[in-house]
């Protein structure tokens, strides 16, 4: 048996899930749209959000000439890490990825060819601080690839060169070879004005920041040794030069006046004095640029930088004519005989000096030199030619 059941016609058609779910959907679009958000119980929330890491520096970094300029003074580790000091600074920096790689700072033996003869057999010793002073005559050129993530400007005199063209720091326990020992004058003068490369005059406006003071200072001893080849090859031999004279001292102190040991800034020196003095015309016409004594004889020997030519070379015509001068003897050489009856020439020139450093007494009698300097005391780095801060600079300072 079946039974038939009539149902009414419905006005509106029954819809399936896919279009009532549209149709709600379209629904609360259009109330949203219209502003209905009470039928809907959506709250009224429209809170703008500020982006904290968008300010005038890292606006910047999104100038091409001005990122790229700051790019060609870091190298690419420095890189590296400004672009992970801030996420609005690396997005500006991604933009310009391939361009500023290619211009981060490089070496300055970069265009320089390899030598082909010493990069297998003196490779390993052609950057070691004990090495490079006996092979000096032979290191022309480089011995590998200029390296582009570790560059930094020298210590000493600012050249830029890489960690493949630096030479190998010394071992730690060398560290305190390195003092020199300053006059009473450079040691009562502040700390800023003993600084190297000096700083210009501070102003209210502009005065000396802790972070100025602690990257012109000596850091040898906390971020390492780093020189160029030039600069490091007399480290070794400046030391041992140094050391003597003080143990010389020591051993025949009674009988010798104070006096003789030099302030370690040499020209430099707070208390600088223009002096005359004799050179060995034979070691002298061997160095190579001719006018001068060389640099880092007169800051480790403490003779200092020469003034002046004497009259006779002065005035001169040039270069040229004091080279071809100074072979005879005249009024700036001096012929004397010798033993033997060997005739030396002596050039007296004139050259500023530092002052003498005073010679404590209690380390005439315990035999040591150089105590108060390698106990905390300030002094002058032999190495990178800076002041080394003493413990009383550092607590003034905050260094």
């Amino acid at each position: 048996m079946a039974v038939f059941v009539e149902l009414p016609d419905d006005d509106t058609a029954p819809q399936d899930a896919a279009d009532a779910r549209y149709t709600a959907e379209c629904q609360a679009r259009a109330a949203f749209e219209t502003g209905g958000l009470n039928s809907l119980s959506i709250a009224d929330q429209r809170v703008e959000v500020v982006n904290a890491n968008r300010n005038s520096i890292t606006e910047v970094f999104a100038c091409y000439p001005a990122a790229t300029i700051i790019t060609s003074h870091i190298d690419l580790n420095t890189l590296d890490s400004l672009a992970r000091s801030c996420r609005q600074i690396r997005e500006n920096l991604l933009q310009f990825r391939s361009q500023l790689i290619s211009r981060t700072l490089r070496c300055s033996n970069d265009a320089v060819a390899l030598n082909k003869n010493h990069i297998l057999r003196y490779r390993a010793r052609a950057t070691n601080w004990y090495f490079v002073e006996e092979d000096g005559g032979n290191s022309e050129g480089k011995v590998g690839e200029c390296a582009r993530d570790l560059v930094g400007g020298c210590r000493r005199c600012g050249v830029v060169v890489c960690r493949n063209c630096a030479i190998k720091p010394p071992a730690p326990i060398l560290l305190h070879h390195r003092h020199r020992r300053l006059c009473p004058t450079c040691l009562s003068l502040p700390l800023p004005s003993l600084l190297s490369p000096p700083l210009p005059v501070p102003s209210p406006v502009t005065p000396v920041t802790i972070s100025t003071l602690s990257r012109s200072v000596c850091r040898c001893a906390s971020s390492g040794v780093w020189l160029c080849q030039p600069c490091g090859r007399s480290l070794k031999s400046a030391d041992s030069t140094y050391d003597s004279i003080w143990r010389w001292r020591m051993q025949y102190s009674p009988t010798l006046a104070e006096g003789s040991r030099r302030c370690g800034r040499a020209g430099e020196c707070g208390a600088a004095a223009v002096v005359e003095e004799e050179v060995d015309c034979d070691a002298y016409d061997l160095r190579d640029g001719g006018g001068g004594v060389d640099e880092a004889d007169g800051r480790d020997g403490g003779r200092g930088d020469v003034v002046s030519p004497t009259p006779s070379e002065g005035s001169g015509g040039g270069e040229g004519s004091i080279r071809s001068g100074r072979r005879g003897a005249g009024y700036a050489r001096h012929e004397i005989e010798g033993i033997g009856g060997v005739v030396k020439k002596k050039l007296i020139r004139r050259a500023r000096v530092g002052a003498c450093v005073e010679e404590w007494e209690d380390e005439r009698v315990v035999g040591r030199f150089m105590v108060r300097e390698k106990e905390g005391g300030r002094s002058w780095c032999g190495w990178c030619w800076r002041v080394v801060p003493g413990d009383a600079d550092k607590v003034e300072w905050a260094i």
